[in-house]
């Protein structure tokens, strides 16, 4: 089965995380999520939230209606996003925002156990507490 075709088997709704590129936004649409780049982040959010709030928006919103995470990790660090941040505004000042997001997901069972990882050609293997790196 394509990757596409197994992503939008998944609950809805769904939302797509991955480092920004000109790809992201058709990626997500092809996968059926909604992303950074629709208005409201493609789930009504209001545009007047700070892009913090926004983003913890969309994990209480996909969280409370059983939705999925897509997360895309190339060109993510692994090591930082596990490690986590002292808040969001020390990632977004080293442009880490992706790593912020994956730490989130990384450090809440109930965000992990929705979210299916890949590397935008391949399902990756989940495991209790994590992805599993292959890499240094």
């Amino acid at each position: 089965m394509a990757l596409f075709d197994t992503l939008r088997e998944l609950p809805n709704p769904k939302f797509s995380f991955g480092k920004s590129t000109e790809y992201h936004p058709n990626f997500s649409r092809d996968a059926g999520a909604a992303c950074m780049y629709d208005d409201g982040f493609g789930l009504g959010l209001s545009n007047q939230l700070s892009p913090e709030n926004k983003l913890r928006a969309v994990f209480l919103t996909i969280s409370r209606e059983h939705g999925s995470f897509i997360f895309n990790i190339s060109g993510v660090d692994l090591d930082a996003a596990i490690a986590g941040f002292e808040s969001y505004d020390a990632a977004s000042d080293n442009n880490m925002i992706t790593e912020w997001e994956l730490s989130m997901i990384l450090h809440n069972p109930d965000y992990l156990a929705q979210t299916t990882f890949h590397n935008g050609r391949t399902l990756l293997t989940q495991i209790e507490g994590g992805i599993v790196k292959r890499w240094n």
